[in-house]
């Protein structure tokens, strides 16, 4: 596989000029919880976004095909939660985990490729991203200042989160061999950060919790497998 992340590719990469009517407002764009996907990267573009009134800004476009989608989700503090990956969940009923019988765990915040799109797609994004976009894939943005120290490769996995209900990144990791590769962070987050220790910030924090919480409720299965 070829590499498009180096300081070489990203260099040569044409930019593509893009001037839109009107002001340039992603921000309006970003309502809503938004969703936490997994999917292969399967392209990417680079764009200049110009319009009055504000600076150019420069955004790669990450085509991913998805695989395994959740909305995200919130307390009623504001605080990340973790999604509910599932309908069902295992519980222990015997001893060192010897049986267990399925328990009925609310409404899973699993969504469908066609829900994603329908939750992300603007149709002032679509015009530019369409035409570039590989079949079975979704476009997705993030600023270029945002992806400096990332290397990625046509096919690697990719788990990110949205900034709310739009295309806009707002955390990108690489799964390497099923385990996310701490990559980045955009926004206020520090690059080099994992997502996942705030998404699963509510699992027990070592393996002492661990046991406790297994010896009351069993131990669940990582969904993110199923």
């Amino acid at each position: 596989m070829s590499r498009i992340y180096d300081d070489q590719t990203l260099r040569n990469k044409p930019v593509i000029p893009e001037r839109l009517p009107g002001r340039w407002e992603p921000e309006a764009l970003q309502r809503g919880p938004g969703a936490v996907l997994e999917g292969e990267l399967l392209s990417v573009s680079r764009h200049q976004i110009n319009s009055s009134g504000r600076s150019p800004e420069r955004y790669f476009i990450l085509y991913i095909q998805p695989t395994r989608i959740h909305k995200r989700k919130f307390g009623l503090d504001g605080v990340e939660t973790e999604p509910n990956f599932s309908e069902t969940k295992k519980v222990n009923t015997g001893y060192l985990m010897s049986s267990f019988k399925v328990e009925a765990k609310g409404q899973t915040d699993k969504i469908s490729v066609e829900e994603l799109k329908r939750l992300i797609n603007k149709p002032e994004l679509v015009r530019i991203s369409e035409k570039h976009t590989p079949d079975q894939s979704l476009a997705f943005w993030i600023l270029e200042r945002e992806m400096e120290n990332i290397e990625l490769e046509v096919g690697d996995g990719i788990r990110l989160k949205t900034r709310g209900d739009s295309p806009f990144i707002c955390s990108l990791a690489k799964i390497d061999a099923g385990t996310v590769t701490k990559c980045n962070f955009a926004g206020d987050e520090k690059v080099g950060a994992s997502w996942t220790d705030k998404v699963f910030a509510a699992k027990p924090k070592n393996e002492q919790e661990a046991k406790a919480s297994t010896q009351g409720e069993g131990a669940e299965e990582d969904e993110w497998g199923d």
